[in-house]
Parts: structure tokens; sequence; C-alpha cells
């Protein structure tokens, strides 16, 4: 890994300044078209500054292609500045009552990167979309409640878990549930010192 940096910063320093991040979009699209992105925060932040602004452009561009456009916005999860969050909360406001089938492959996958990116006030930023009409947002908005691992998003998917009556998404509920008993169950013991 230290490679790895040291490489980056090498290469950061003989190319000189980054270029600004509209230079940069085209080489992003290729990447995220090719679907060979970064796979950490600080690989994207190793493309230059203001990378999180260059998948901003494209998330939001409805002229970009759908595919491309889904991919940066899972990313902006990954980057996770304050401008990406900003993006992805506006795009859960702003696109939770479209029926466009591409608007809500954007919705959800930015209630997949929210999660990801995680924060105190996410469960209440996802919990609307427990209601969508939509399946697939619900089982998307359960996976993203379920990576914060908090016990607010176990309790809105309780909530939902009795009500939910598709069986694929009742049953990533119980999943996520799952997932966030055993994390607590596995920092409980870590602050007892148990195993």
């Amino acid at each position: 890994m230290l490679v790895f940096w040291l490489n980056a910063a090498l290469s950061l320093l003989l190319a000189g300044p980054a270029a600004p991040p509209t230079a940069r979009r085209p080489a992003v699209e290729a990447r995220l078209r090719a679907n060979t992105p970064p796979s950490s925060a600080a690989d994207w932040q190793a493309l230059g500054a203001g990378i999180d602004d260059v998948l901003i452009a494209i998330a939001g561009d409805a002229k970009a292609d759908l595919q491309v456009r889904s991919r940066a916005v899972s990313a902006l999860g990954v980057v996770s500045t304050r401008p990406s969050r900003a993006f992805l909360e506006s795009v859960i406001k702003q696109k939770a009552s479209s029926t466009d089938s591409g608007e809500k492959l954007i919705l959800r996958k930015a209630a997949l990167a929210l999660g990801w990116a995680g924060g105190a006030a996410v469960p209440a930023q996802l919990a609307s979309l427990l209601q969508h009409p939509d399946p697939d947002v619900r089982l998307d908005a359960a996976i993203g409640l379920g990576f914060t691992r908090s016990q607010e998003a176990a309790d809105l998917l309780r909530t939902r878990f009795d009500v939910e009556t598709v069986a694929r998404v009742r049953s990533q509920i119980g999943r996520q549930l799952s997932l966030i008993e055993q994390a607590a169950s596995a920092t409980k013991r870590a602050a007892t010192g148990t195993q």
C-alpha cells in the first residue's frame, strides 16, 4: 500500500498541476463505462482534487448514459465528501416520487451510496423509501439502512418487516437486521473484552 501511495504522489508531482474537473470528466466516464472504477476513497482521491465534482457532474447529467450515471452515484458513496453527501441527499428528496425507471435506478443507487457513506442522519433520510411503491427501491433502501449498522436503522427495518408483503424485500430486511445485530454484538464483545 505504501508503494501505491509513493507512486501516486510521484505521479502527481511529475504531472504538475491537476487538470480541472471538466478536463478529467472524459477519463472518469471511460472508467465508469468500462466498470473499472477505483475501489476506495483514497484511490478516487488519487485521481486529483475535485473528483467528487466530476462524479457529481456525471451523476447529475440526464443526457449521460444511465449506467455511467448510476456508477457515478455509487462512487459518490465511496468518495463521501460533504458535496457528494449533499448531492446524494438531494437525489433522494427529488427522485423519491419519480415513476421513470431510469430515475428510480439513480434513486436506488443513491440510497445504497448514502447508506454506505453512513452518518447519524442517514436512517431518517432513507426511512421514507421503505414505503416506496417500487419493491426494488424498498429493497435497496433496506440494504442502505443495513450499511449504517445503526440501532435507528434496525428499528426502521423492524417496523417495515412487519408489513412488507414482497418476499424478496422481506427477506432482505431480515438479512439486514441480522447483520446489524451481529455488528452490535461484535461491538459489545469488543467493548467488554469477551470473545
